[in-house]
C-alpha cells in the first residue's frame, strides 16, 4: 500500500507552522485521536500534503482515525479508562445534537 500523497494540495509553510503549534506531533497519532479527536471532527489537514514527512505522516494517520468511527471507538476503548471514554462518548453525542439543531 503507498501513502503517495501527490495528488494532495501542498500545505504552505504558514500552515506548517501552525500545525507544529497547535499538535503535539510527539505523541502517538493513536493516544492523540483517542484523548483529543473528538474535538477534532472537523479535522481537515489530511487533505493536505506536508513537506515534513514526520508531520506528515502523523497528520494523516490522525486524519484517518477520526474519520472512522470504528477505529476512533476502538482507539478510545484503548487509551481510554471506562469513565474517561463514557465521559467521551457523551462529550460526542452532546456535540452531534449540536450540529443537527443548527441545520
Amino acid at each position: 500500500m503507498t501513502n503517495d500523497r501527490s495528488h494532495l494540495p501542498a500545505a504552505t509553510e504558514k500552515m506548517e507552522n501552525q500545525v507544529r503549534e497547535v499538535f503535539p506531533i510527539g505523541i502517538d497519532p493513536e493516544e492523540f485521536a483517542a484523548k483529543d479527536g473528538a474535538g477534532w471532527l472537523n479535522f481537515t489537514f489530511h487533505e493536505y500534503r506536508f513537506s515534513d514527512p514526520e508531520l506528515d505522516s502523523w497528520i494523516h494517520t490522525v486524519g484517518k482515525i477520526i474519520n472512522d468511527p470504528q477505529t476512533l471507538e476502538e482507539l478510545q476503548r484503548k487509551h481510554l479508562s471506562e469513565a474517561e471514554f463514557i465521559e467521551m462518548r457523551k462529550y460526542m453525542e452532546d456535540d452531534d445534537l449540536e450540529e443537527d439543531n443548527e441545520a
